[in-house]
């Protein structure tokens, strides 16, 4: 009898040889299949006519021949080396243990769950489907946010925590509403009001609050990007000048509670919509701020991409080399949606009082180039563009079957020439001069002819020669006054910006055009039409994410076939149309909100066992999340609690160099990719780049910042100051107590205020030869310092 070696090992070794166990076609197979083969072989597309999102159509289609692996089309595809015939044909081959998975699979019968079906249609995604407004579950007054949640709770065998204490609400509705947390004073008010309208009261007058506009204009402008210039030197090469006009509009729109529908349309198209309104012009910063000196395509590239994920949740940016793999976005869709942007450049028109717009100036957009053609770029690479290929203007055709309704905007003559105004103002002033040299000049020589005395030959030649000199500069402006090529910079209205690095000098002063395109009014008005399915769901997932900690849908720029279901799709669904039942009202959204019986639970787990266990990640809100506090809210609560925050509103940034020593609220800081806040930054501070949502790290320099810093030092004195104004005198238990509640918003636990009594006789003790009250009054500022370091203070309960 003849062994192999294979055959001694199994006997020597058997441990070694176990029979194969089967291969599992949904834990294996499917999920392989559906990342790598789907977006080619699928519901999206059926490349070679070929679908494998079903064992049967795999089959049917010989591209697997049930035991027998060489004979199956599918895996001598991808065991290919020839990248001609490998698949997938993009990205990495699959992996050996991959491979071996399938080629096991189909060894073994290909077999497959009875219930196999094909992929669902994409096109029929929940977030892709219009907008209805779902019945509210149950039935009596209860709140609908309530209603909703608490459906999922008796779906998921789910109790809530009780709600939460009146300071710990207290505290969570001014930070989450304006950014600040309330001042002793205020909670002692909301603690001791037994109205059952004092909360609502608290929430209307934080809605109705200047300081509203700054945190929820914030928060916004994360997702929007905001970012002051930056470049190299004094070369200004991302973002523009002035860029902080936008940000005030966006205050300003937030106090005002202006429809987001109208926030969209200005932001987009106001040039269009509005074109001699400067207080509108200034939100198509949305738009300057994209602007990137060197490369047109990259510039373009970041406009599509982040309105797509800031305002639809699409990703619009992975069709730029293909078609996208998950969502029925064609490559054609892409090329066509930076069509709409082609023609647009950027502008910076000067503010009255301020001819100079190094100083000052309104960035906004402008349509250019009316009859720029955009590249369709051959597998994203610009090097290689289809010379043949025409991109007409147009947004997903899966979204909007009908195309966009493109009309042409006549612009008023004010806003495509104006030089206008400014050089005939100039031109009567040079007119007036030499009416005036002239008038002298006939003065000096009616003297001479009545015999009087000139005292000096030299002051009729000075006449005569100033009265021709003005006469020839009239002349010679009337000449150029219509060319603003030709008139001085201050005189032209508007400088704009450079469209690339190597801009010929006609190409910078050649005359604005008459006419917009009215592609990016049409995307405005399509993006924020009320029968757009994605708008309205993503604006509400980004406020249900900032009140609570968490998204409906968990990926806030990703509604696609990638980003998941959300937890509560009716909740969702029902705030989305109840948000634009109500003119897309912000004010209205967050009241809604706050005032949800859910909002006001407790965040404490305690007790909530069996909570705990079936839901540990509480994705189905049993209880409130805690959160850290965001960078701006920190910074800025410690100036607030100390009374030294400056509550000025809008202006130019604050410099670097000057951040250390100001008193205003973190939003006015010059931030850009090159220049921003240390102490932000530990903290976690938005990135201008990306910031969809801000990340929660914990690291060791938080705390070292909030000891060590100058801002937390001083603010700390400063409190302790406050306190000690009122409670020098006071026992060290009233002390501690006011403390906490001016710190921290509440009040101290028995055995935290017993800890507190001990460390202050503590610190006493080390201060021996200090005297009192003096010796006191340091010991309790140690206190203060511990508590701005105390996790609660940090935290959003």
């Amino acid at each position: 009898m003849r062994f192999s070696l294979t055959t001694c090992a199994a006997l020597v070794f058997p441990a070694l040889t176990p029979a194969a166990d089967a291969v599992d076609y949904r834990k294996d197979i499917r999920p392989l299949l559906q990342e790598r083969c789907y977006s080619c072989h699928g519901a999206l597309a059926q490349k070679a006519k070929l679908r494998v999102d079903t064992g049967a159509a795999m089959v049917k289609a010989g591209a697997v021949v049930p035991g027998k692996p060489g004979a199956s089309e599918l895996l001598l595809r991808v065991e290919s080396t020839d990248d001609a015939t490998r698949m997938p044909p993009e990205g990495h081959p699959l992996k050996p243990e991959q491979v071996a998975k399938l080629r096991l699979w189909i060894e073994q019968g290909a077999k497959v769950p009875a219930d196999d079906a094909p992929e669902p249609d994409p096109r029929d995604h929940w977030a892709f489907r219009p907008v209805t407004r779902p019945a509210v579950p149950g039935a009596g007054a209860a709140h609908p946010i309530d209603a909703f949640v608490a459906a999922k709770w008796r779906e998921k065998g789910l109790k809530p925590v009780a709600p939460a204490d009146k300071r710990v609400l207290l505290r969570r509705v001014y930070v989450d509403l304006i950014g600040l947390p309330p001042t002793a004073e205020q909670i002692d008010a909301f603690v001791n009001d037994p109205a059952p309208a004092a909360y609502e009261k608290v929430v209307d007058r934080l809605l109705a609050s200047p300081q509203y506009g700054e945190r929820w204009g914030r928060h916004f402008l994360d997702i929007w990007r905001y970012s002051d210039w930056w470049g190299l030197g004094a070369e200004l090469r991302n973002s523009q000048r002035h860029i902080w006009h936008w940000r005030d509009w966006t205050v300003d729109s937030f106090n005002a509670d202006l429809s987001y529908a109208e926030m969209i349309r200005q932001m987009l198209a106001a040039d269009e919509l509005y074109p001699t309104e400067p207080q509108k012009l200034r939100a198509t910063g949305y738009l300057a701020r994209s602007y990137f000196l060197f490369n047109r395509t990259t510039w373009l590239d970041e406009v599509i991409e982040h309105s797509g994920k800031g305002f639809l949740g699409l990703t619009l940016n992975c069709a730029k080399c293909h078609d996208h793999k998950y969502d029925p976005v064609k490559q054609t869709d892409y090329y066509a949606f930076r069509a709409i942007f082609e023609p647009y450049q950027v502008r910076t028109d000067q503010v009255p009082g301020e001819p100079d717009v190094t100083k000052n100036g309104i960035p906004r957009a402008f349509d250019g180039n009316l009859d720029v053609r955009t590249p369709f770029h051959i597998r994203g690479d610009e090097r290689t563009p289809d010379k043949d290929k025409v991109v007409t203007p147009g947004v997903p055709k899966f979204l909007a079957p009908g195309g966009l309704k493109v009309q042409p905007v006549e612009l008023p003559v004010a806003a495509h020439k104006p030089h206008e105004p400014l050089a005939e103002a100039h031109a009567c002033a040079l007119l007036e001069k030499a009416n005036r040299q002239t008038r002298a000049l006939a003065d000096l020589t009616a003297d001479l002819a009545n015999g009087k005395k000139v005292h000096a030959p030299w002051v009729m030649i000075a006449a005569r020669v100033g009265s021709d000199a003005a006469r020839g500069e009239y002349a010679a402006f009337e000449k150029i006054k219509n060319d603003p090529g030709k008139l001085p910079p201050h005189l032209r209205g508007y400088t704009k910006a450079p469209e690339s690095n190597a801009e010929t000098a006609e190409s910078k002063t050649r005359p604005l055009p008459a006419t917009s395109t009215g592609r990016r009014t049409a995307l405005a008005n399509w993006i924020a039409d009320p029968k757009n399915p994605l708008t309205a769901r993503v604006a509400v997932n980004h406020v249900w994410l900032r009140h609570f900690g968490q998204p409906l849908a968990p990926q806030v720029f990703e509604f696609g076939r990638k980003g998941g279901p959300p937890t509560h799709p009716e909740l969702l669904d029902w705030l989305a149309s109840e948000f634009t039942a109500h003119n897309w009202s912000f004010k209205h959204l967050h009241k809604l909100i706050v005032t949800s019986d859910v909002y006001r639970l407790s965040s404490s787990s305690s007790g909530a066992g069996a909570a705990v266990k079936l839901d540990p990640e509480n994705r189905y809100l049993w209880r409130m999340n805690p959160v850290r506090m965001d960078a701006n809210a920190v910074r800025d609560s410690l100036l607030h609690l100390s009374g030294a925050l400056d509550l000025t509103r809008g202006g130019p940034p604050v410099p670097a160099a000057q951040q250390e020593g100001s008193a205003r609220r973190s939003l006015y800081f010059f931030h850009s990719h090159n220049e921003h806040n240390k102490l932000l930054d530990i903290f976690d501070n938005a990135n201008v780049l990306d910031c969809y949502r801000r990340t929660e790290s914990i690291v060791p320099q938080q705390a070292l910042a909030l000891w060590n810093s100058k801002l937390a030092q001083v603010s700390a004195a400063k409190i302790n100051d406050r306190l000690h104004a009122t409670l020098a005198g006071a026992a060290d238990a009233a002390f501690v107590t006011r403390a906490f509640e001016s710190v921290l918003g509440t009040v101290p636990t028995k055995d935290e205020l017993a800890t507190c009594l001990e460390a202050l006789a503590e610190l006493r003790g080390t201060l021996k030869d200090v005297k009192e009250p003096e010796r006191g009054k340091r010991a309790r500022l140690q206190l203060v310092q511990a508590l701005l370091n105390h996790n609660d203070f940090v935290t959003v309960r």
